[in-house]
């Protein structure tokens, strides 16, 4: 199974904007960084179960 983390469409749209907002310096620039962690570290794990890979027969292949 591939791990994933997951994150509402808002969260998202947050990032991007706090993203777009940064400086190279300042100290609203470290409060969005910071925000930004927030969020990252608040999405949720999961797990995506793969498709099963058919068996081979004998003579296929």
């Amino acid at each position: 199974m591939k791990k994933v983390i997951t994150y509402t469409e808002d969260q998202i749209a947050q990032i991007g904007a706090l993203l777009n907002g940064i400086i190279s310096t300042g100290v609203q620039s470290a409060k969005s960084i910071a925000v930004i962690a927030q969020i990252l570290d608040s999405g949720t794990p999961g797990e995506i179960k793969e498709p099963e890979q058919p068996k081979k027969k004998g003579g296929e292949g």
